[in-house]
């Protein structure tokens, strides 16, 4: 079947670019869930470049503050390069201010301080149930209807959270109860801004000012309080830097490509990795405990926010876009 000038006849190259169609797709959706698989592998490994910067003379809430300060001159450049404005509306610099503090300085304080009483995985994963509060949130303010499926997730995830406790220790208690309350800030912070203006500016944007916002209020908190500390050594400073920009851009940009590619409840389903990541690290480098009891704990959780994020089908949805 080829004319006389020899080329491909019509129905020839319909099927190449059938073929060369879908070798696209696929790529795009390899690429998309390597990105976000990275991203969970990144924010999973944080707890325990956290541990090597306390042992370094760092405390949690000055790690928060130079978490947020090292990566602002970092955003402020991409803002730059991107040639952003740095221009708010009067209503989105009012959201702004709560919201931003949720994200940047009450979340991750509250996490970071639990590593200190419970193991990171164990901290990592109850956080991690986060998804299942910002499904109660809704429910509870915005009446969203709890189905079957979604009542199911509460109960797994009530229940792995449950199996995480040993009865007797007080630490133990009290880390999960902190590593509890940052999940619930994080949701809160989640629906916040699903519900404000701010979803239209620029994530870069936003990270900018609310890293900057952070950093402010944390350090002259700090100071006043006479509980500002730096890091004692050369690693220290170096997995501070890294921990910073890790959390604050590599993490966030990784995810944004990977929902811009396969679409965020396959993003939020492959952001299981992170627990997972967290616990992996955490037996391997700091030999924390990880038995049956743990394990199915974990799994429990892992199995309810995998389900929730698989149930909602509805374009929008807050549990699905986190």
């Amino acid at each position: 079947g080829y004319g006389k000038d020899k080329r491909q006849p019509a129905y020839s190259r319909a099927v190449s670019a059938l073929f060369q169609g879908r070798k696209m797709m696929m790529s795009r959706t390899v690429k998309g869930y390597l990105f976000s698989i990275l991203s969970a592998v990144v924010f999973g490994s944080l707890p325990a470049i956290a541990k090597l910067i306390y042992a370094e003379g760092l405390n949690p809430l000055s790690l928060v503050f130079f978490r947020n300060a090292l990566a602002v001159p970092v955003l402020f450049g991409i803002l730059r390069w991107k040639k952003i404005s740095l221009r708010l509306t009067r209503r989105q610099a009012v959201q702004l201010c709560p919201i931003g503090l949720l994200c940047g300085l009450i979340t991750p304080g509250l996490l970071f301080l639990s590593y200190v009483y419970i193991s990171s995985g164990m901290a990592t994963t109850i956080h991690f149930s986060y998804p299942v509060f910002v499904l109660l949130g809704c429910a509870l303010f915005f009446r969203d209807r709890i189905t079957p499926v979604r009542a199911l997730c509460v109960l797994f995830c009530t229940a792995g959270i449950l199996l995480f406790y040993t009865p007797g220790e007080s630490a133990n208690l009290f880390g999960m109860a902190i590593a509890f309350i940052s999940g619930i800030t994080y949701a809160a912070y989640i629906i916040a801004l699903y519900r404000s203006c701010l979803r239209e500016i620029s994530p870069f944007l936003f990270s900018f000012y609310m890293c900057l916002e952070s950093a402010v209020l944390l350090l002259a908190g700090l100071l006043l309080a006479g509980q500002f500390t730096l890091p004692e050594t050369a690693l220290g400073w170096f997995a501070t830097l890294g921990l910073a920009v890790a959390a604050s851009i590599v993490g966030v940009v990784l995810f944004q490509i990977g929902v811009s590619l396969i679409g965020p409840q396959n993003a939020s389903i492959l952001s299981t990795f992170e627990p997972i990541t967290s616990i992996t690290l955490g037996v391997l480098i700091y030999r924390e405990p990880f038995g049956l009891k743990t394990a199915l704990g974990a799994g429990l959780i892992l199995l309810a926010v995998t389900l929730l994020s698989l149930a909602e089908k509805r374009k929008g949805s807050p549990v699905a876009e986190s």
